[in-house]
């Protein structure tokens, strides 16, 4: 409600507590964290030179908040890197637009949608480009990525993946009593009749994005292609205090259609393709993933 009302400013990173450290689950496209070039799996060891392990998440978020126009001092340890990293980003407003596409391709006839959080209008924005795309004729499949998509509402996951299938479960939750356990079902009707479809995914692909990619490939509805997914498979819900605070609670477990959790091991690709320094880049020439991705539509 804080960054709503614009009093203050973020920098743009999904985070969670791993071992008693912060660790990034996904930077934001297109925000401080992820201009300065910081990655999903990143922990966070010192924020303005004050060590971090020991704190609580919610105090290491409290040290990240600040005025907007404000600079902060993250330092980072990164897998496979020795040497601590330093980044000094600056504080915004952060405002996501969900969804971006545009055609790929020698041809220009393979409809690409980066899908970067499961929010509130993320399905009316994905379904309206999607028709876009379908008026064209020349469109001849899809590549869904879903890289550093830190999730959002299951609601939007269900909606967005249902679209792709005719039938068939999509996904189940399973809280403690028998009688929380729920199941949904996609409706009738491929919303692009069987066009073929890749979904991109990596370490910071977490939550909706591990049940939209693992419902479809469940079905073999999709080429599921990049690193292995996050692991975040439970559900949380909100619970307002009478006080103006609120409690948010893991109440469930989410499972795959197969039987599957998600929960600690993730999603794993059909086609491990590691991802480059590169990736993310604006011209498809230089990101690792998105051109083997294209170059099966050509193969």
């Amino acid at each position: 409600q804080t960054d709503t009302r614009g009093e203050f400013g973020g920098l743009g990173i999904e985070i969670g507590m791993e071992a008693g450290v912060v660790k990034v689950i996904s930077p934001i496209d297109d925000t401080p964290a992820a201009r300065a070039g910081i990655k999903a799996g990143d922990y966070i060891v010192r924020i303005n030179d004050i060590q971090v392990q020991g704190k609580s998440l919610m105090e290491a978020v409290k040290l990240m908040r600040g005025k907007v126009g404000t600079d902060i001092k993250l330092t980072i340890r990164r897998k496979n890197t020795k040497k601590a990293l330093e980044f000094i980003l600056i504080r915004e407003i952060i405002e996501v637009k969900s969804v971006s596409a545009s055609l790929k391709g020698e041809k220009n006839n393979i409809g690409y949608l980066r899908l970067k959080a499961f929010n509130e209008n993320s399905d009316k924005q994905f379904f309206d480009n999607i028709k876009k795309f379908e008026k064209n004729n020349k469109t001849k499949g899809y590549i869904i990525d879903l890289r550093n998509n830190p999730g959002g509402l299951l609601s939007q996951a269900i909606n967005i993946t249902d679209f792709f299938l005719d039938d068939g479960e999509i996904v189940s939750t399973k809280g403690r009593n028998t009688s929380e356990t729920r199941k949904f079902f996609a409706r009738s009707g491929d919303g692009v009749n069987g066009k073929p479809l890749i979904v991109l995914i990596n370490n910071g692909s977490a939550s909706a994005s591990e049940i939209f990619a693992g419902a479809l490939q469940d079905h073999k509805r999709a080429i599921i292609l990049g690193e292995n997914t996050y692991g975040k498979g439970s559900v949380q819900s909100i619970i307002p205090l009478k006080n103006g605070g609120g409690i948010r609670l893991t109440i469930s477990k989410y499972f795959l259609p197969s039987g599957k959790s998600i929960s600690e091991v993730g999603v794993s690709p059909d086609i491990e393709i590691l991802e480059s320094e590169n990736d993310f880049q604006i011209n498809s020439d230089t990101d690792n993933q998105l051109k083997y991705a294209l170059k099966l539509f050509t193969s």
